[in-house]
């Protein structure tokens, strides 16, 4: 698996040739609209002429045809709202609350933002109890988690730098990592719970408000010069201890196909990394993230890493422990701000980010410890509610509430209906201080990662800003909401919420991302 390093990116990036052809597409498609009524506005005009004490609904099409069609064999919850006038251009079964995978994150994206505001910091911190005598700390070197959730081995390099400023290049103590903010976070998660023996990926990374790299162990693996000779594996940082590698990866001609398997084990208090494959000569680095065992363990045998290879020395043991609390702060790195740790979060769809904003919240709050998401996750069903009472106050009153038992949508267990996820995303369109950052970090599909928004027409590359949800077990689980601009210049938000039956549990892309596309494009055509 070969993983990009998540940076922003910008929303528009539109210049010359390109915003002129926008522009002109926009133009023709507005006069295209004017020139040709849609039927609904038709029938609607002609009702109105006959019988003018009879109401008119907003819209007399239906768009959602594909979605129907495929409601027969699955569930569906859809639902197209125009913003401004909350007017319902079209729906399928908008109350039915299913399992929606990652669309869960746009929540923990609005929760964080109502709490913390769009240009909150994180801070990580150099802490001790001890004294600095000339270039020796005489006491513990303490690294404090803020519960950053984008922390990595660039701002961990800053933060020893300071260190380094104040003149100490020997510790005369232990190097403790304080992981207390959030305590010991069990794995609640068939997949995180798994992942803490054998990790093939990233998304299952454990949780922790002390943790680096998203949780990650990070390896660079480099082919040979010659055909016939092993792979170079690198873990990252230099120097970095606690892991057997397992290398079975070899060189091949330059016309060899690159083949990567790549698996870390831990047992007997032992994690390995595994790796087999074959790569062309003279070609990588292929840079590889696994899910660790220990998220603040491993935290601790990266600074260890980094100082020693900073010329600081360590003289103690090098060791976890929570709620230290107390001493003097001698270094201290902040992160990027919530808005722009956001976007990344939403473009790769990072679990581990999502997830510790969402016990960010809790810590913030006060909650006991050790905390665990679906108490966390209290304050992210709080907005469900909040947001489904404001812009549906009808469909409130009835019926049981929204379920999140993760930021992510890792858990199963979350519940929402695509009337949930259009009223969230009406509250926030009616934020003017968070909806600027809320509605940046959604992906445009022209500019997204993800291969699945970047298939469709010019409408859809570029009108519409869409976070989606995936899943496999228990059943197919396909998700897409978001927002979309009308052609006068609006807004209109979208939700699509497919779940796979127990009769039927296995959905493939044609019958879901394809029918949702099909049926949002139509509706762009006249929108």
């Amino acid at each position: 698996m070969v993983i990009v390093k998540l940076s922003p990116y910008p929303r528009w990036p539109y210049t010359g040739r390109f915003r002129r052809a926008l522009r002109d597409k926009m133009l023709i498609v507005r006069q295209s609209a004017r020139r040709r009524p849609r039927a609904g506005v038709v029938f609607a005009t002609t009702l109105a002429m006959s019988m003018l004490c009879l109401a008119v609904p907003a819209s007399a099409a239906s768009y959602l045809d594909s979605l129907r069609a495929l409601s027969r064999n699955a569930n569906v919850s859809a639902m197209v709202i125009r913003l401004d006038d909350m007017s319902i251009i079209d729906e399928i079964n908008p109350d039915q609350r299913l399992t929606p995978a990652s669309v869960s994150k746009l929540y923990a994206a609005g929760a964080a933002l109502e709490q913390f505001g769009p240009a909150h910091r994180f801070t990580s911190r150099f802490t001790t109890s001890g004294s600095v005598s000339g270039n020796t700390l005489n006491g513990n070197l303490v690294f404090v988690g803020g519960g950053d959730p984008a922390l990595d081995n660039a701002r961990l390099w800053t933060l020893i730098n300071g260190l380094r400023e104040r003149g100490v290049s020997r510790i005369n103590g232990d190097l403790v990592v304080d992981d207390g903010l959030f305590g010991n976070v069990p794995c609640l998660t068939k997949d995180r719970c798994n992942a803490q023996r054998v990790a093939s990926h990233a998304y299952s990374a454990p949780l922790s408000s002390a943790g680096v790299n998203f949780a990650t162990i990070q390896t660079n693996v480099y082919a040979g010069e010659r055909a016939g000779d092993p792979a170079r594996v690198e873990l990252l940082p230099r120097g970095l201890s606690g892991y057997r590698v397992a290398n079975d990866v070899s060189t091949g001609l330059p016309s060899t196909r690159p083949s990567l398997s790549v698996w870390r084990t831990y047992d007997n208090g032992q994690s390995t990394l595994h790796l087999r494959g074959s790569l062309p000569m003279g070609t990588g680095p292929y840079k590889i993230h696994r899910a660790v065992t220990g998220p603040a363990e491993d935290t601790a045998r990266v600074l260890a890493a980094m100082l020693d290879d900073m010329g600081i020395a360590v003289t103690g043991s090098v060791r976890v422990q929570g709620n230290i609390g107390g001493g003097n702060t001698l270094a201290r790195v902040e992160s990027d701000t919530l808005a722009e740790q956001l976007i990344p979060l939403m473009a790769y769809s990072n679990n581990y980010m999502a997830d510790t904003l969402t016990l960010d919240l809790a810590a913030d709050s006060g909650y006991n410890r050790p905390l665990t998401l679906p108490l966390a996750s209290q304050a992210l069903e709080a907005l469900a509610d909040r947001a489904l009472r404001e812009n549906f106050p009808m469909q409130a009153s009835a019926g049981s509430g929204a379920v999140l038992d993760s930021g992510s949508g890792l858990a199963v267990s979350n519940k929402l209906s695509a009337r949930d996820l259009v009223a969230l995303l009406s509250y926030m369109y009616r934020q003017p201080s968070l909806f600027p950052a809320f509605y940046g970090s959604i992906p445009v599909p022209l500019s997204a990662p993800s291969r699945t928004l970047k298939q469709g027409n010019f409408d859809w590359l570029t009108r519409i800003n869409a976070k989606t949800g995936t899943l496999s077990e228990p059943v197919t689980v396909r998700a897409l909401a978001g927002y979309f601009r009308l052609q006068n210049g609006g807004y209109g938000a979208f939700a699509f919420v497919i779940n796979g039956t127990s009769s039927r549990p296995s959905l493939s892309y044609r019958q879901t991302v394809t029918a949702y596309q099909t049926d949002m494009e139509s509706i762009l055509a006249d929108y």
